[in-house]
């Protein structure tokens, strides 16, 4: 697991490295004039594209020699179970968000902490154009939902589960560095997104299913991304 995020960290730096000389080679062949230099957003986003990407990698990568060739069997894609309770989940995770924009909207201490753990991309939604809002989406919503959950809760939790660890154990192993890298920029997100972790963590048992706490995951992030649409187009 360390092996793998250590290449994401490693893959997002190469990748904005790349970015940057690409864009000055251009524009010393082209001219500046032609080529823009790349902003900080353009960079984050590579980057986390990147990072996503590795781990997307290393859990299908790790899934399939878990498995011993049956990817599915060793990402733990199965039938979820419980359903009606999976997505009681999911509406859970929609009222948390919603309960708390509407105290942070009454609370200025509260509303500033929640802009303090907001990731930039996220806060800055509606900036950088159509390609970039389309990127920071398809960022959100689909891949970095998909990586982390095939990686931590898909992957790490089946090979835990195989060696007879109990579901706290596991659940505190897979959400812990789940929650460090969510903190590398604001180590008070990490606070805000317990929560998230522990239902994440039961979707994942009760579902009996990696897809089980994908989609708890899913509707979480689209929750947040619809909120901030329409944060900005109420600001617009």
């Amino acid at each position: 697991m360390l092996a793998w995020v250590a290449a994401g960290l490693v893959g997002a730096l190469l990748v904005a490295t790349v970015l940057g000389f690409s864009a000055v080679l251009l524009r010393q062949v082209l001219g500046f004039g032609f080529v823009p230099e790349p902003g900080l957003l353009a960079y984050v986003l590579a980057g986390s594209t990147a990072f996503q990407g590795t781990l997307l990698l290393g859990a299908l990568w790790q899934g399939r020699r878990l498995g011993n060739g049956d990817r599915r069997e060793g990402l733990g894609i199965r039938r979820i179970r419980h359903v009606g309770q999976v997505a009681l989940l999911c509406v859970v995770m929609i009222v948390c968000l919603l309960s708390f924009v509407l105290l942070a909207a009454r609370i200025p201490a509260l509303r500033e902490f929640a802009k303090s753990v907001t990731p930039d991309i996220m806060a800055r939604l509606g900036e950088g154009g159509p390609l970039a809002v389309l990127v920071k989406v398809t960022l959100a919503v689909i891949l970095a939902p998909l990586s982390e959950e095939l990686f931590f809760r898909g992957w790490l939790w089946e090979a835990l589960g195989r060696r007879g660890h109990a579901f706290a154990t596991t659940a505190c192993v897979t959400a812990v560095p789940w929650l460090l890298l969510h903190g590398l920029d604001s180590p008070a997100r990490i606070v805000f997104l317990i929560p998230a972790a522990v239902v994440f963590s039961v979707a994942r048992q009760r579902g009996g299913s990696v897809l089980a706490s994908l989609l708890v995951h899913v509707t979480n992030n689209t929750t947040a991304v619809l909120m901030q649409a329409i944060a900005v187009l109420v600001r617009a």
